[in-house]
């Protein structure tokens, strides 16, 4: 600003959920004579933010803030009004004039607690404006009156009103349908927020697409009541049917008055609707909830006119040129443990883990919060209940009447059966991951050993354009997320795929299968792709095992992931329970005499001397000895072997004397069989001679 430049009356300081107060009261202001900046008028594309702000402050005499709790809690408002309370600490030059336009909290007003205010909270517009422009009067001891007073938009507006004023906020538009209540407890999702309020002026058609439950509607819902000021038409149409989606775009012209109900064709009314809405100067928000695929709704977007179009949708393919498709992802941690004490009104330390058992998703965090709420239960107490009755309280709703009463176990039983008439094979290969957790599962699994799969699902594996038929299928409905090396099932469409197979566990089997001969010999060669499969294992493993189906993958997956552990990242504390759950497993199947056992004793034996517990690996050791010589008789190769870990163990107690017969046997054994190497010999011999003069 140049030192010749009179500075401006105010600059309006508001966080960006007050934008609508900032507006309005901007508005009035300017009609009244006053000159201000604000930023939703004055901070154009390509302008450097920061110089922006310190321009505007330093050019202005004195600063409204809209105060409300968003104000409150934002960084950024903070040094706005703090640059002008350094010039004015106690109050006298009245260079800080607070609008209070929400309640707030008292304890957060901090230094501004002290500053009378002027509240338009719970007024009705006329008073309002009013009261406001008669307090800034006052404070600058008066400017006159204004020529005109903008409108309060009673109808929708005209061909003549080309500058319309902000509406007050607070009033709905002259024409809305909404029958969605607003969720008072909506969290998040600012960064779609500010993707569609950019589209406002831009007359883009965008599509809020993702998983379902993560919160599309609900989105949809807090755009049109955040912005509700803005739009003089919005109408919600329910996409999901063609019935409805027609039904109700006519419903929009009979509304309008442009064609009579009963009297016009319905094409003939849609046709008028949309042709209202490329053609009239008003400004509309058009919402299309639901929609299946683009295809659906292409013949009823407007495309055009001053207004824009909403689309919400599972799809999640490709939407093409007209259409800018916006993802809403699952919520992460700590914004799933916001919701949560926010919707219960407590905090409490199982919020955490079941914010991980709900995977972050939305509506399974609201079904959880409104079940606690209903029944008075602590967090605790559900978290306990929801892991013995997953699915059973996925299917309960307990929202009042007027809230969304959706599900997810139904959100998804759409999805699950639209992907089985589009895609068998493609449905087919979901069910199998439900089996295989929640890391990324690699489609090199299914394509590398395809003669293991399903017979559909392997001829579908072995053609490279009916693969990606199939994994665009499931992408299309959103039910993974898909990579290009792999897809990732969220923990709850698992569970749900799981929990609609029932008893039957063909597909737990045909995924333990296929990682029972995806899963390599653990060498230095292979611990790449033995780690790229270790939670995928798991996973399927752990299954088995809880079903009781395909134990005998399950104790190999066990015994693999357990030696990968423990050669490739020396994690023996994570390795020995995997040991042990593959003996225990092989124990039950086959008995404690077969020589699987035996391969388990040795395996956990061999773990156990690694980490110095000597005393712990000697009866495995001794045991798995036994039980070979019984299973192969004293003579076999694989008692050698035994022979030489048991000894080897031995040794390291320090007990050579006892060693030694063993490796005599063993070598005896391994010269019969001509197994024994030459380097074997002469170790024999070295130990021999060392016993013999008692060294050791």
């Amino acid at each position: 600003m140049s030192q010749h430049e009179p500075q401006k009356h105010f600059f309006i300081s508001y966080n960006k959920a007050d934008k609508g107060w900032a507006e309005w009261v901007a508005w009035l202001l300017e009609q009244d004579g006053y000159s201000l900046t604000i930023q939703a008028w004055d901070s154009l594309p390509g302008t450097n933010f920061a110089v922006y702000m310190h321009n505007a402050i330093i050019s202005s005499q004195r600063i409204i803030a809209i105060l409300s709790d968003n104000y409150l809690n934002s960084l950024y408002t903070l040094p706005e009004w703090a640059a002008f309370f350094t010039d004015d600490p106690t109050g006298e030059k009245r260079l800080i004039i607070p609008v209070l336009v929400a309640e707030c909290d008292s304890k957060k007003l901090g230094l501004l607690k002290s500053l009378s205010r002027i509240k338009l909270l719970g007024k009705e517009e006329a008073q309002a404006r009013e009261e406001l422009l008669e307090e800034i009067r006052k404070t600058l001891k008066g400017t006159g009156r204004p020529d005109t007073a903008p409108r309060f938009p009673g109808m929708v507006q005209t061909a003549n009103d080309s500058s319309p004023a902000p509406r007050y906020p607070g009033t709905f538009p002259p024409i809305w349908n909404l029958t969605h209540q607003r969720n008072a407890f909506f969290t998040g999702r600012e960064d779609l927020l500010d993707a569609l309020e950019s589209a406002q002026t831009n007359a883009i058609t965008q599509a809020v697409a993702g998983l379902g439950g993560v919160g599309k509607t609900q989105t949809a819902v807090e755009y049109a009541y955040r912005n509700k000021e803005r739009f003089d038409l919005v109408w919600w149409v329910n996409a999901e049917f063609a019935t409805s989606l027609r039904s109700d775009l006519a419903d929009l012209a009979f509304k309008l008055g442009l064609a009579t109900q009963g009297a016009t064709e319905q094409a003939e009314a849609i046709a008028l609707a949309l042709h209202y809405l490329r053609t009239c100067p008003t400004h509309w928000l058009l919402v299309l909830d639901n929609v299946e695929e683009p295809a659906d709704i292409r013949p009823y977007l407007p495309n055009g006119g001053n207004g824009q179009t909403l689309i919400t949708s599972r799809y999640n393919g490709d939407w093409g040129k007209s259409i800018k498709p916006l993802f809403a992802q699952i919520w992460g941690q700590s914004q799933s443990v916001q919701f949560l004490e926010k919707r219960t009104e407590r905090s409490e330390a199982a919020f955490e883990e079941l914010a991980q058992e709900l995977g972050g998703l939305p509506l399974a965090l609201e079904q959880a919060a409104a079940y606690m709420n209903a029944k008075s239960k602590s967090g605790e107490s559900y978290l306990e209940l929801f892991k013995k009755r997953r699915m059973e309280l996925l299917k309960r709703s307990n929202a009042p009447e007027d809230y969304h009463n959706d599900t997810v176990a139904t959100t998804w039983e759409i999805s699950f059966k639209a992907l089985g008439e589009a895609n068998p094979a493609g449905a087919e290969l979901l069910e199998l991951c439900a089996w295989l957790g929640v890391a990324e599962i690699p489609f090199s699994l299914f394509l590398e050993n395809a003669e293991e799969l399903p017979e559909r699902l392997e001829a579908t594996a072995g053609d490279e354009l009916d693969w990606d038929d199939a994994i665009g299928a499931i992408k299309r409905y959103s039910l993974a997320e898909v990579s290009g090396e792999g897809l990732t099932l969220h923990r709850l469409v698992g569970l749900a795929l799981r929990t609609a197979q029932g008893t039957d566990t063909a597909r737990l089997e045909q995924a333990a299968k296929l990682l029972w001969a995806a899963y390599p010999d653990v060498e230095f060669e292979t611990w790449e792709d033995c780690g790229r499969l270790l939670e995928v294992g798991m996973a399927v493993a752990g299954y088995a095992e809880e079903r009781g189906a395909a134990l005998a993958a399950a104790s190999y997956l066990y015994n693999q992931i357990a030696l990968y552990l423990q050669n490739a990242r020396a994690d023996y504390r994570q390795a020995l329970p995997l040991f042990q759950r593959a003996l225990a497993i092989s124990e039950k199947m086959l008995g404690s005499e077969h020589p699987t056992v035996a391969i388990r004793l040795i395996n956990m034996g061999g773990l156990l001397r690694e980490m110095g517990e000597y005393a712990s690996a000697l009866p495995l050791f001794q045991r798995a000895l036994a039980i070979d010589e019984k299973a192969l008789g004293a003579e076999h190769p694989d008692i050698a072997t035994n022979l030489n870990h048991l000894g080897s163990l031995l040794q390291n107690m320090g007990e050579y004397a006892s060693a030694l017969p063993l490796y005599q046997r063993a070598i005896e054994i391994g010269e019969k069989t001509q197994l024994l190497r030459q380097e074997g010999l002469e170790a024999f011999e070295e130990w021999r001679l060392k016993a013999d003069k008692s060294e050791y």
